[in-house]
Formats: structure tokens, C-alpha cells, sequence
């Protein structure tokens, strides 16, 4: 079980990757002018919460975060997250909510009031009280170690007190998959034994407050049952049996009123309470327990302030790998503010052993009368929905926050090997569209009584295997941006081998031409022949892996790969050549998808440096689907074909689905999802980064989809370990700083 270890290895793995060093920086990286334009992003709020958790702000370290607000003449209040809190129903859970008071208390009507989160510090700085009687608070979670931490001072004394209010106080059984609480289950919805979880505990202990929860049972071995595959039960360890997962509450002059509640040993003017969330699968509670007391003392040991410095240094350096700062009129800032929002709660979320999910990642809240353990559409991750929200992790530099994403696809190659090899009785390995954590398919969806299967019961995911191939080509362009060998060997190699070698072996050849049939093109189409998505995508992943320096691929694994390439069929066109296809034969619609632009995004056969840009224009132009907002690419594709207005507008919708009642102005509202929707970000991300700056292959085009009416200082980066910062005013450049120096001859811009 990887527990704090994983942790440590996430932080140096980040580091590594930015040249950067956990010692404490003797001057901050991120230049003036920058910092700046970053403050002026900051959220402040200066009213109380009205609606709780809904009116949250989000913090976190990349593992452990935290919703954070402060009732009307009432408390300050914490609803904090883990990457790996799994229940034995498969959920993610809260780890706790946690209720802070002050009395005299500084949050009553009148009196002054502001909550400001800080984005250069990772922090929640709120400020309270009437004259005379003012106090500060100062909420972190510690980029570099698992606590999160609340400071309080004073003017004057006062006294405090922390209590953690306990999630899942009874046990839980899901009554039916009628339940309104049954989605969230969703993968066990359906399940003849109902899913159930057990009641957090509190824990005794002379100085601190403490609670676990404890997976007592598991659905691991059902499901592999189900999926029949019960010889690999013994093979992968159960993910979730003995899971146990809690926190720890300690505070400076401060003692245990009872097993909840800690207050303050006498009244002060300044209080710290360090909150120690903990994961970890052990034979014993004891063991946990154990565990966790080695993590606290081995946190507080050291010193706070320099905790402090190495955590502000830590969000230096994130903010100083690139930016996008837009002006020029209302909705320029609008769109500054939504990326920087976006991009600092992926920081907050995606450096734990588990990638973020898409339907609320780690930042779900009270809503709609369902509390922050629930979460439509459940624990499953869904790929297409998933990887909007980490593709665009390369153009900002972002590759630590890539690492759980690739993590979780690499750990399950083995399993999902053995199955492939089960059911179809050839090599490679194929990944479901709807998955666990640890591979599978949920299990609602591969069906409880699909016995001797060997594929779901689900049409509209039996057969959409590409993503695998976009996960691929994520790797890829993670070592184009990186040349990065070592990942290439670990990660890119033997996931490639076994996932081309199950298109290269599972279906037919009719005259030396791959047949794909039977075969998905995504969700939209079913049963269809050569659908585009698997051909398009197999196009680019073989191009790009022959790319690989030589010492990387032997020459038995090459010619494997080209003799694939030569095995496809065409891409699927109209009679003139002028439009493409979504597959070569193909029946109704069946959701709001265009597979037919899988050419252009995710793989970029088409588009501004490619040839025939005119067909991927007929192409996008004689769409079905026209629309943005949550999972629709539409904005993505205008920016990589030059679109600027189509682009922009796209943009410009998903920036503002947005739900009055929910305060934080990225808590995208549920699409297709759940809230915050997190694929909803990422699309406009996506095509913020594409009208910017795009990649063709060594040439760098600077601002191809940019509107006239906006100016842009952005720092991003680009293929081969290059960054490019550039101040322009519409798309005439007034700067040009490109590192290494020698790839500005690679700059492709239209007015320098």
C-alpha cells in the first residue's frame, strides 16, 4: 500500500521535474510584474456564508484539500479531502468536516469582515471582528507535508475551539438504485447485496482529537468474480479491504474536551491547530494508529516557519512555470480569472496517489441537499471525460500534476493484460471507457448477470477502446515537451507495446487491412465499421513512437508498430475527399458527440500546419453537434483549425456556466456531471492554450485563433524543454523571449 512514502516520492518527483529544490529559495522566482497581475485575481468575499459549504472556497496541496468557509454569526468551517479515502462501497469519501469557534466570535453582523484566497501563497487569509477586537486567521495545507494548518491572532484574548463533526456518525446501506443517493454509488448501484458502509470512529487519546474510517469488507473479490476473472483475485492485492483512513487534531495550549472537541487550555491571542490527515491499508486499526502517530511527530518535529517558507516557495515556483494574464475588455479578465482559478485547483488536487476525478475531483459540498460524500455519476473514473482537465498540463508545466493521471493507467497495465489475454486470447490489453481506480470496468456497466462475458452489457461503452490511445498520446507529448528518455522507457514503451498490440490483434485482417468490426466511434455510434477515432488515433501514436530515439524501441517492437500502420484502413471519407467520416459504415446517433473531428483533437492528424486544412474545416463546419460546455471539444477544434471567434464564444460559455448560488467563481456547475465540473474547465483551458500557442511538429505557431480586441502576457511552454513568453496586443507582438534562444527560429506568428 502506498501511503506518506508515495507522498514523498509525488514531491521529489515534482521538483525533479522543475529543476527546483525543496530548500528554501533566497529569492522568488516569479518576476515583479507577474506577481502583480496574479494578486489582482486573488477571490475576496467581505459577507459571510449564508449557504455553507456552497459559498466555499477551495485549498489544497495536491493530496489533501479543503472547502473552506465561515457561517453567518457563526464558525469557520473545513470540508477536507483526500486523493485515496475509498470506502468498501468504492466511494471517495470526505476524510471529515471540522468546525473551528472563537469566542468572543468575530463573525456577527456589522462587525468587519473579509476572506481572501491568496494564490501566490496557497492560503485563505480572513480578517474579523469590530474595532479593537479584530482577528486574523490564516488557513494553509502544506504543499510539502500532509497537515493542514489554521493560525489564529488576536488583538485581544480569546478562546477556541475545534470540533470534528463526523461524516458517516451511523452506518449506511443503500436502500435501492432508486435511492437518490443510488449515483453515487454508481458501479454497485445495481448489486444484489446492497452496498453498504460503516460508521467513522472516534478515537480516545490524552492530547489530541481522532477519528478513521475502516474498510472492514470489500467488493474487490465480487467484481473480479463478476468480470470473471476470479483467478486474479490472489494476483492484485484488494485495493479497499483494510483501508483506513482518518485524521488527527492538535493544537498549541489546547486539550480534549471530549473524543470530538478539543478547546483552547486557557484564552490568548494566538492559536495553531495542525489537522493530519492519514491513509493507509493495515492488518490492524492499531497498526494505522501507530502509523499516524509516527507521521505527527515526525511533522512537528520541525519547525512551522520554515514549513512556511519551503510551502511559499513551492507555490513561487508553480506560478512562475507559466501564465496567461488577457485585457483589452471585460471578458479578457473573465477568462484571466477562470484559467488562473482552474489551474490553481488542479495544483490543489493532483499530486496524491489517485488522479482527480471528474465530477467534483476533491472539492464536492453540500448541494441540493446531498452532502459533500456525494457525487453524480459515482467513483468511476470516465476517460473521456477525465482527461480534459490533465491534457492541458503540458503547455503549462504542469507535469508533477500528470504524474497520478499517468500512475493510475501504468499500474493497471498488468491487469488489464491478464484480461485481454483471458477473454480474447490474444496479447495487449484494452481499457475500458468507465473504470476503477485499479482497472475494470464498473461493474453496473459490464452488467451483474453478463456471465461468461467477455465484453459490458452497455452498448453505448462495449466497444470504445480509444482511450487508451488518448492516453498515449498524452505520454507523448508529455516526452515531446519534456525529452524526458527515462519516462519514455518507463511509461511510454510498455504501455504502447499493449496497447497497440490489442488493436494489431483483435480483429480480423481482409486482405492485409484491418476490419474494425465490431466497433464503437466513442459513444456516439454503435456497431459500426473503422471507426475514425481508432484509426485517427493509431495513425498518430505509431507516427510519433517511430519518432523515439533508437535506443528506446528494439527492432522487433518497430516493425510490430509499422506493420500496424500499414495495416489500417483508410480514414473514412465522403465520396469527393472533401469531408471525413466518423466510421465507415455507421447507423444512428446515440449522444452529442462529432467522432469525425477526433482527426483534429485529440489527434492532431488535421489542423493550422497540416495539410488539407480545408477538409477538417468541411468537417467541422458540417457538424452535428454545435455546442460547448462540460465534455463538448467544439472550442478546442475551432482553436486548432484558427476559428478565432467560433474559439473565443466557446470559451465564453463554458467560462460562465456558472450557478448563482454557489459563490467560488470556478465551481463550473454540473453539465452532463456533478459539481464542480471539472471537464468543463478543461475544455476552456484547452482552448485558451490552442489560440495562444500550438505545436506542429518543431515549428511553434504564436497566437494562430487570438481575437483583435484582447492583449496577452503569457508565459507557456513548448516541445522540446522551450518556453515562450510573449506581450502582445491583439496579435501584433510587442515581446518576444523565447528559451532556448535557438528555437525562435522555430516561432511562426502572424504580425511581429
Amino acid at each position: 500500500m502506498k501511503n506518506k512514502f508515495y507522498w514523498i516520492q509525488t514531491i521529489l518527483f515534482s521538483f525533479l521535474l522543475i529543476s527546483g529544490s525543496l530548500a528554501v529559495q533566497a529569492k522568488n522566482r516569479l518576476p515583479e510584474d507577474v506577481l502583480k497581475q496574479l494578486n489582482a485575481y486573488n477571490v475576496t468575499w467581505n459577507t459571510l456564508s449564508v449557504n455553507g459549504s456552497m459559498e466555499s472556497m477551495p485549498l489544497g496541496n495536491g493530496d489533501i484539500t479543503a472547502n473552506v468557509w465561515i457561517e453567518k454569526g457563526g464558525d469557520l468551517m473545513l470540508y477536507i479531502g483526500k486523493s485515496d479515502t475509498w470506502s468498501e462501497a468504492t466511494r471517495l469519501l470526505k476524510v471529515g468536516r471540522v468546525r473551528i469557534s472563537l469566542s468572543p466570535n468575530p463573525f456577527v453582523e456589522d462587525a468587519h469582515f473579509s476572506q481572501t484566497l491568496n494564490l501566490y501563497g496557497g492560503e485563505i487569509n480572513v480578517s474579523a471582528g469590530t474595532k479593537g477586537n479584530e482577528v486574523k486567521l490564516k488557513i494553509w495545507i502544506d504543499a510539502n507535508q500532509p497537515v493542514v494548518r489554521v493560525e489564529t491572532e488576536a488583538k485581544k484574548d480569546i478562546s477556541i475551539t475545534c470540533t470534528t463533526e463526523l461524516m458517516r456518525p451511523e452506518p449506511y446501506t443503500l436502500p435501492s438504485s432508486d435511492d437518490r443517493l443510488a449515483s453515487s454509488f454508481r458501479g454497485l448501484m445495481n448489486s444484489p447485496v446492497r452496498p453498504s458502509e460503516s460508521a467513522d470512529v472516534l478515537v480516545k487519546k490524552p492530547d489530541r482529537i481522532q477519528w478513521y474510517h475502516r474498510n472492514e469488507s470489500s467488493f474487490y473479490p465480487t467484481i473480479l468474480t463478476k468480470q470473471n476473472i476470479p483467478e486474479l483475485i490472489s494476483k492484485y492485492p484488494d485495493p479497499y479491504l483494510h483501508r483506513t483512513f482518518g485524521a488527527a487534531i492538535l493544537g498549541t495550549n489546547m486539550q480534549p474536551l471530549n473524543d470530538s472537541t478539543l478547546i483552547s487550555a486557557k484564552t490568548g491571542k494566538k492559536f495553531a491547530l495542525s489537522i493530519y490527515p492519514y491513509t493507509a491499508q493495515t492488518e490492524t486499526v492499531a497498526a494505522w494508529d501507530a502509523q499516524l502517530g509516527s507521521l505527527v511527530n515526525s511533522i512537528a518535529a520541525g519547525k512551522v516557519e520554515t514549513a512556511r517558507q519551503q510551502h511559499s516557495a513551492w507555490w513561487d515556483n508553480f506560478w512562475d512555470r507559466s501564465w496567461i494574464f488577457l485585457s483589452g475588455d471585460a471578458d479578457a479578465q473573465k477568462v484571466t480569472q477562470a484559467y488562473l482559478l482552474q489551474r490553481f485547483m488542479m495544483a490543489c488536487q493532483s499530486r496524491g496517489t489517485y488522479p482527480a476525478k471528474f465530477n467534483g475531483g476533491n472539492f464536492t459540498f453540500d448541494y441540493k441537499g446531498l452532502n459533500g460524500d456525494y457525487r453524480n455519476w459515482g467513483p468511476g473514473y470516465w476517460h473521456q471525460n477525465n482527461r480534459l482537465f490533465y491534457m492541458p498540463l503540458t503547455a503549462s508545466g504542469d507535469y508533477d500534476l500528470l504524474k497520478p493521471w499517468f500512475d493510475m493507467y501504468k499500474n493497471m497495465l498488468g491487469i488489464q493484460s491478464d484480461i485481454t489475454k483471458k477473454y480474447y486470447g490474444h496479447g495487449g490489453a484494452f481499457f475500458p471507457e468507465t473504470l476503477n481506480f485499479f482497472g475494470l470496468y464498473i461493474q453496473d456497466d459490464w452488467g451483474w448477470n453478463n456471465v461468461d462475458g467477455k465484453a459490458s452489457d452497455t452498448r453505448w461503452i462495449r466497444y470504445h477502446y480509444s482511450g487508451a490511445l488518448e492516453v498515449l498520446t498524452l505520454m507523448l507529448e508529455y516526452y515531446d515537451y519534456t525529452k524526458n528518455e527515462a519516462f519514455a522507457k518507463e511509461y511510454i514503451v510498455p504501455f504502447a507495446t499493449q496497447v497497440i498490440r490489442f488493436f494489431d490483434q483483435h480483429w480480423p485482417r481482409i486482405n492485409n487491412t484491418i476490419r474494425f468490426v465490431p466497433a464503437n466511434a466513442i459513444e456516439q455510434f454503435w456497431d459500426c465499421v473503422n471507426p475514425v477515432d481508432y484509426n485517427a488515433g493509431l495513425r498518430y501514436t505509431i507516427a510519433q513512437l517511430t519518432d523515439l530515439p533508437e535506443n528506446l524501441i528494439d527492432k522487433q517492437l518497430l516493425n510490430e508498430w509499422n506493420n500496424c500502420l500499414k495495416s489500417l484502413p483508410a480514414i473514412p471519407m465522403t465520396q469527393n475527399k472533401q469531408k471525413i467520416l466518423p466510421a465507415e459504415e455507421y447507423g444512428i446517433g446515440r449522444n452529442y458527440e462529432n467522432p469525425e473531428l477526433y482527426v483534429v483533437f485529440p489527434f492532431k492528424l488535421y489542423g493550422i500546419g497540416h495539410p488539407d486544412l480545408n477538409v477538417a474545416l468541411n468537417t467541422y463546419n458540417d457538424r452535428i453537434w454545435k455546442q460547448s460546455n462540460c465534455w463538448s471539444q467544439c472550442p478546442i477544434q475551432a482553436a486548432l483549425l484558427g476559428l478565432t471567434d467560433e474559439a473565443k464564444n466557446g470559451i465564453m460559455k463554458n467560462i460562465t456556466a456558472l450557478e448563482p448560488a454557489i459563490r467560488f467563481p470556478a465551481f463550473w456547475k454540473p453539465g452532463s456531471d456533478y459539481v464542480p465540473d471539472f471537464d468543463n474547465g478543461g475544455v476552456f483551458t484547452l482552448a485558451l492554450q490552442h489560440m495562444i500557442l500550438q505545436n506542429v511538429d518543431e515549428k511553434i505557431y504564436v497566437l494562430p485563433a487570438f481575437p483583435e480586441s484582447w492583449n496577452v502576457d503569457f508565459k507557456m511552454h513548448a516541445f522540446g524543454n522551450t518556453t515562450v513568453r510573449v506581450k502582445s496586443q491583439g496579435t501584433k507582438i510587442n515581446q518576444l523571449d523565447v528559451f532556448p534562444a535557438d528555437r525562435k527560429k522555430d516561432i511562426i506568428v502572424k504580425n511581429l
